[in-house]
Formats: C-alpha cells, structure tokens, sequence
C-alpha cells in the first residue's frame, strides 16, 4: 500500500504517524480484527509507534472467525494497512494512513500460527474485541458449558476466544513462560473480571489445573472502556479514499472525530506508555465505565427500536426528530442520571457530548446495526437503569418503553413489515417472545434479561405489558 501512497498526487492531505514500518516490532496480538479495533486500539498503537523507544508495540491481527475468514484475506493481501477517515460533526474529515497491524493471521485457518505468536516472549498484551455476546456467560457469570460453541472447543475445537487463549497460554507456559496481560476492549462491565471469569471455568471444564495455576501466577486482567462511534464499513467511503489517493484501499474504515480508551493500571508484564497518547491509565474504570455504558449504549439501545419502527435508516435522523430527541433527553435525565448518582464523571455535560456525536450526520451509523443483538444488549447496557430507579423507590418509564420497543420490533420483523433487519446472534431465545400471552410473560419474566426485577418489582411486569400493549397498537 506504501508504494500507492507514494504515488498518489493528494498524499500530502493523507495524515500518517513518523515511523518507519520496517523498524517495527510485534508486542501485542489483537483478537477480533473489526472495524471498531481499526478505528480505535489500533490507531492508539498507531500513535504509540511513532513515540521515542516504542517500536516494539506493533499488532498482530488475528481473526477467530470462520465467517469473516473472506474479508480478512483482503486484509492480508493489504499487509494489515488500510486509511481510516475521520469525521466531525461540522464536515471536518480528516485521512489517515494506519499500519500499526504489522503482523495478520487467519485463526480460523491456521490456529497454530496463533498458537505460536501468543507464546512468544515479546508479546506483552493480548487485546481483544469479540462483541458483548462473544464470552458467553449467563446473568450469574457462569459459563454457558451447553452451548454448542463451548462444548465443541472443551473437546478441542476453535469457535471462541477461550480456545485460542487456552492454546496459545497453554504453548507459553510451556516455552517462553514470560508474563503477559490480556486486555478486553468490548463493552461489557468490569470486562476484565468476566474474561477472567470465563478462562478460568473454560480451564476447569479442559480439567487443565497445571495451566490454571500458571495463569493465576502471571496473567492480569485489566478492565477498559472503549469509546468511538464506527459505523459498518461502507462501499462510500471506500471510493472516497480510492479516489482521492489513488490507492486500492479496499479496507477503508470511518469513525467520528471522539475518541476515548480508559484503562485499568494493572499490567503483568511490561506496560506499553499508552498515556503518551491519550489513553487514561486510573485505578479504577467503573465510574467511566458505567456513565458510557448507561447513557451512551444504553441510550443507543432504547432509541434505535422506535427509531426503526419508525422507519428511519440512520441514527443521526432519530437525534433529529423531535419526539425521539426528547426521548433520549429524558431517558437520561429521568432514568440514567439517577440511577447513576454520585459519579467522578460530570454526567449532565457528558451526556450533552453524547447527545451532539449522536447528531453527526456524517457518521451515517445505521439503525439496523444498532439493532442487532438486543438479546446480549438490554442485561448489558439497560438492566442496571432499571434495577437501580426501582431500588431507589421510583419507576423507570422512560427505560421501560424503550424495552416495549425492542418487543414490538421483534414482532414486526417477524411479520415481515419492518424495512429494517433484525440481525440475533440469540435468535432461539427471542423466538418465545410472541405477541400472545405466553410469549409476552416469557418476555417480561426472562432471568436473563431482567434478573430478578419481575418477581421483586412486579409492577415492572405490569408496566411493561401496559408499555407493550400501547407501543403494538402505535406501530402495527
């Protein structure tokens, strides 16, 4: 891709970071190549490279995934390059050329490749982005031993993470020994603690105590929050890049002009100068943690459905009609903030930034892919808002509609008249969830989506179904 860039008569307008590709070294391996970690951890590194004695924190790509085996080849073919094109509310668009992924591997192919990188001394880190549903644990934390994927890897397949961790850990503890860290950047709370929780019991049920023990001994597992809008790769963007460089960047990916990584000090081995980059090193994540993910992805989460029953497309155009602007405007001034309470983060101005970045037109994030996955989604980003205003003696309306919204989209999907799709990873947990009185108690009862709130609180029950009832007879 170098020698496009070269020849490209617009290069000068193609930002790139001062270091040379050669000079570089691998220290992380990043599992779950998506547009997300090339827009966020990866320009990060990106940065980090370019610093005085930092070339040796360049990234392995890995991709776990069979399915996405066909576009990672065009990943490779590009040598792990590719431009990434950031735009800001006001039409600002900046270019810039990444190439901090200096190493690709398909796992889902070779997953010995994997297996032998992971266990090399100079890695440090292992990140990873695999989407909320990727770690399969249930509300209690427990590891989902029946699922076919689960099953399938303790008798020595590659469907998850935890196989690729397993074999890769279990190769290092044999070799090279050396501590190293590993890093989950998806959004999930405390996402240290649950991808430790999840290894662990995936090592119990492998009956493999020797490699537990190590792993106890020399890998930590720092919490993080990420934040960066990026929508799906679009054919758009990558014309754009084609055209105005001159180059085949068939890899192009584009985010808002936000960003943010909040990362827990809590480094096995040695601790990459994130900080010199912006990153915030804190002894604790959960207050960045849980204002991100209550406001942001919660507030994404309980707008998108009435914004696809309304037939919008983007979620820029939900921002900017009137009743839905309210709705978020209230959903967090009456819902989350409270919820929340006392927090180091000033919540009311943070959610006025979110409420702007949610508005830019130009990200062109798309409601269907906000829509996706709302199973793993509502106990994730919605529950806590929910359990904490009934906890707090007061009701969570505006919360409760949002949820009203998801069940009345799975039913018009279903019914074929939504233009919108409905993408569900857990569709077989969704499919009870019928416009009948079975399936509406199956919904509004479900342990995995609401704990114990229904039994507790069973005014959230009633609420929901007089939520429900209203919301079918408004979109039907």
């Amino acid at each position: 891709m170098a020698n496009y860039l070269q020849a490209s008569v617009n290069a000068e307008q193609l930002l790139a970071q001062d270091y040379q590709r050669e000079d570089i070294t691998a220290g992380v391996i990043h599992l779950g190549v998506g547009a997300f970690h090339r827009a966020h951890q990866a320009v990060y590194f990106d940065r980090l490279l370019a610093q005085p004695g930092n070339q040796h924190w360049g990234l392995i790509g890995v991709n776990i995934r069979p399915q996405d085996s066909q576009a990672f080849d065009q990943f490779v073919k590009q040598q792990g390059e590719y431009v990434l094109k950031t735009m800001a509310a006001d039409g600002v668009t900046q270019y810039e050329h990444i190439r901090s992924i200096i190493g690709q591997i398909d796992g889902a192919q070779a997953p010995e490749e994997v297996d032998k990188a992971m266990a090399g001394a100079n890695i440090q880190l292992v990140t990873s982005t695999v989407t909320e549903g990727g770690y399969y644990l249930d509300e209690n934390r427990a590891l989902m031993l029946d699922h076919p994927a689960i099953k399938g890897d303790i008798e020595g397949g590659r469907n998850t993470l935890y196989a690729f961790l397993y074999a890769g850990l279990k190769l290092r503890s044999q070799t090279s020994k050396a501590k190293i860290t590993l890093l989950c950047c998806d959004n999930l709370r405390h996402n240290g603690e649950l991808l430790e929780t999840g290894l662990m019991q995936f090592l119990a049920a492998k009956q493999d105590s020797e490699l537990a023990q190590w792993v106890e001994a020399n890998v930590s597992f720092p919490c993080s929050m990420v934040d960066r809008i990026t929508p799906k790769p679009s054919p758009q963007h990558m014309q754009d890049v084609q055209q105005r460089f001159g180059v085949a960047d068939e890899m192009t990916v584009m985010g808002e002009d936000f960003i943010q990584w909040v990362v827990e000090d809590n480094f096995s081995g040695e601790k990459p100068a994130l900080e010199q980059v912006g990153v915030q090193l804190v002894n604790k994540v959960d207050p960045f943690e849980e204002a991100k993910i209550r406001i942001l992805n919660a507030g994404h989460t309980c707008v998108t459905y009435q914004a696809a029953l309304k037939g919008l497309t983007y979620f820029d155009e939900a921002m900017r009609d009137d009743e839905l602007q309210q709705y978020f405007a209230d959903f967090v001034g009456q819902d989350a903030i409270p919820a929340l309470g006392e927090s180091i983060v000033d919540l009311v101005p943070y959610a006025k930034v979110i409420g702007q970045r949610f508005s830019n037109s130009n990200i062109g994030d798309t409601v269907e892919r906000i829509c996706s996955d709302g199973y793993a989604k509502f106990p994730i980003f919605v529950y806590p808002t929910l359990e904490a205003i009934y906890r707090q003696g007061g009701t969570p309306n505006k919360t409760i509609r949002g949820i009203a919204s998801w069940f009345t989209f799975i039913q018009l999907t279903k019914q074929g008249k939504l233009a919108t799709q409905y993408h569900e990873p857990s569709s077989q947990a969704v499919a009870a969830f019928t416009f009948d009185e079975a399936g509406i108690k199956a919904f509004t009862t479900d342990s995995f989506l609401w704990g114990n709130i229904p039994t507790e609180f069973p005014d959230f029950v009633s609420r929901l179904n007089e939520e429900i009832q209203t919301s079918m007879a408004k979109y039907s």
